[in-house]
């Protein structure tokens, strides 16, 4: 049962445009439907056929009216004064038994106000490639959006081809991007910048008094620490966004806008994976440095109404303090270290990485034969032999003779912190060729092998193995 309480839909029309969607009727047809999504949603009564036409666009929520919301961003460093929602519709706002408040969207459902020249529509390969990675990194404990189902149908999208049409429907706390923030302050619009300013923080970071000199400074410090977060979480498994525009960068420190993203096969830091980014500006070294510097402009918005700009300088400050304490408890994790020492784990690790890249060691793959012990080290040496790991072993024992845990603690905490399998890239493409010849066995399989990464289920067992030689040649570019 819908259960809606409008609260992005009061600010009021500065914030957004009501916008009805435009439908997909040529043969809808539901591929998959995150049944647990939906049960977290308490909307387990709405049929499947509720919900193709309701994701189709066909159907509206009842007493919701969509609507599309008006945000800027500096895209690859360079700022764009107006985007805004081109292509996504917020359906509903609905409250789930336990008194979550979810704002649920329609991406692909056509033209928005803000779609500047392009036609608001999604194809099923970059719909697929949404659906499924926003479940895979959620199933990592990675924060992120979700998606709650995905149709297709005849109708043609024209992109390099004609290719078939898709909507996904997605779910989050909020879609609310720095963009927002940067969009009025940026107009000068300084009375709309204070109302979605004490909106954000009145709903979604509770513990700040808007009505507290420093509130801004507040809220931008539990934006600068979500987003660390964020991203030692990404730089931990491997995630490359591949296009962090201010944009794409949620305010709740969520993983938003899956387009030309993907998990790192062999360990590549400076690899392009996005071929739009000729520059390499979002590669994953570069990602710790993306976000400060988003953030940056960010407290360049926010000041506007905060007469202290060395404060919010001090408080950017600390993003690398938050970063670093969140990559190091997260790689001490993957090592099997039940307590992070930076003095000691730091230089381990320092150690490590130029090693692996040398390589052009698996990173997956690595991380969850090192947690098998002397038998994972011995298929570590075996496949890549030029691997020398001796000292770093040697180092690494050292280290756990400190540690209060038995081998088989150890282990169980590696196994739980190094998943036996990412989305990746290759199985991902094989998903998005069968789907678009109109079987969707594919996408439900790996849909369930994702949905628990860190087992290492016997059914499945050829989604564990090393990608294939093809897999280098997938290419990605922002209309993915």
């Amino acid at each position: 049962m819908w259960n809606l309480s409008p609260r992005f839909a009061k600010l009021g029309s500065d914030f957004f445009s009501y916008t009805n969607p435009t439908a997909l009727t040529d043969n809808p047809r539901l591929i998959h439907l995150n049944h647990e999504l939906i049960k977290k949603l308490d909307l387990t009564q709405t049929t499947e056929s509720e919900w193709l036409a309701i994701i189709s666009g066909q159907t509206p929520v009842t007493n919701y009216l969509p609507l599309a919301s008006v945000y800027m961003g500096h895209q690859f460093g360079v700022p764009v004064p107006q985007l805004g929602d081109g292509r996504a519709l917020l359906i509903a706002e609905h409250v789930a038994n336990d008194g979550q408040i979810w704002e649920m969207q329609l991406k692909g459902a056509g033209k928005t106000p803000y779609s500047r020249f392009a036609d608001g529509r999604a194809v099923l390969r970059s719909s697929i490639r949404e659906y499924l990675a926003s479940q895979a990194l959620n199933k990592l404990g990675i924060p992120t959006t979700l998606a709650g189902g995905i149709i297709t149908s005849d109708d043609a999208v024209y992109r390099e081809n004609a290719e078939p049409a898709a909507i996904v429907l997605r779910a989050a706390p909020s879609f609310l991007r720095f963009g927002h923030f940067e969009y009025f302050a940026r107009h000068n619009k300084l009375s709309q910048l204070q109302q979605l300013s004490e909106f954000c923080c009145c709903h979604y970071f509770p513990t700040i008094d808007v009505k507290s000199p420093d509130f801004i400074s507040d809220f931008l410090e539990q934006v600068c620490a979500r987003t660390a977060r964020l991203i030692a979480h990404w730089q931990a498994v491997g995630f490359v966004h591949g296009v962090m525009n201010t944009d794409n960068m949620s305010i709740l420190g969520l993983t938003i806008d899956y387009g030309p993203f993907s998990f790192m096969d062999k360990f590549a830091p400076e690899q392009i994976f996005n071929h739009s980014d000729s520059e390499g500006r979002y590669v994953y070294a570069r990602q710790p440095m993306i976000a400060w510097w988003n953030l940056y402009r960010l407290a360049d918005a926010l000041v506007k109404l905060y007469p202290h700009p060395e404060k919010l300088e001090s408080i950017l400050a600390k993003y690398a303090d938050y970063y670093n304490r969140d990559y190091l408890e997260l790689m001490t994790a993957k090592l099997g270290l039940s307590t992070a020492n930076s003095e000691t784990d730091l230089p381990l690790i320092d150690e490590l990485l130029p090693l692996l890249q040398q390589s052009q060691v698996d990173w997956t793959w690595f991380w969850r034969r090192l947690s098998d012990g002397s038998s994972g080290r011995l298929q570590i040496a075996a496949q890549y032999p030029h691997l020398d790991l001796n000292n770093w072993y040697q180092k690494l024992d050292q280290r756990y003779q400190q540690e209060p845990l038995t081998a088989a603690q150890r282990r169980e905490q590696m196994l739980a912190h190094n998943p036996a399998i990412i989305l990746r890239s290759h199985l991902l493409q094989s998903a998005i060729i069968r789907a678009e010849s109109g079987d969707y066995a594919e996408l439900a399989k790996l849909f369930t092998v994702i949905s628990s990464p860190y087992q290492e289920l016997p059914e499945f067992a050829d989604y564990y193995r090393l990608p294939p030689a093809w897999a280098t040649q997938i290419s990605l570019s922002c209309s993915s």
